[in-house]
């Protein structure tokens, strides 16, 4: 059964639309400018206690401890591993009074090649529970290379 000479030239102009969208959208994939992804942040938490950790210049870093009762999170040399900010704490909503549920998060920049210790500190370990030992400290010591 022979189309209609309508229906023919319809269908050729629908593929012919078909091409240049595809050649269209191939060239224009090629010639788009490639994006640039921020790289992830370096993210320490108490795994890294008492460790030294590597960076280079511009690496963001985020430390969260996973108690409220920490405090005093800062970098010791803030011209080198600046903090964008002052530490965040998060309460969770699902914890007994006393037990310091939630997190403190502090996020940093590393601005320039030298040594900065990341340091916290906290007095209780839990529900009426003193720290004792190195329980109440945390600190990280980062190496900056440019």
């Amino acid at each position: 059964m022979a189309l209609p000479r309508t229906h023919f030239a319809l269908r050729f102009a629908a593929c012919l639309t078909l091409t240049a969208i595809s050649a269209c959208g191939a060239g224009a994939a090629q010639s788009a400018a490639p994006t640039t992804q921020r790289p992830t942040p370096l993210r320490l938490d108490e795994r890294a206690n008492h460790a030294t950790v590597s960076a280079t210049v511009g690496t963001s870093l985020v430390v969260t401890l996973h108690s409220t009762y920490w405090s005093g999170l800062t970098s010791g040399t803030p011209d080198v591993l600046s903090a964008a900010g002052t530490p965040r704490v998060t309460r969770a909503h699902t914890c007994v009074p006393g037990a310091g549920c939630g997190t403190v998060e502090l996020a940093l920049r590393a601005v320039r090649p030298g040594s900065a210790d990341i340091t916290a500190r906290r007095t209780s370990c839990g529900e009426a529970r003193r720290c004792s030992g190195d329980e109440g400290r945390y600190s990280v010591t980062v190496k900056i290379r440019g």
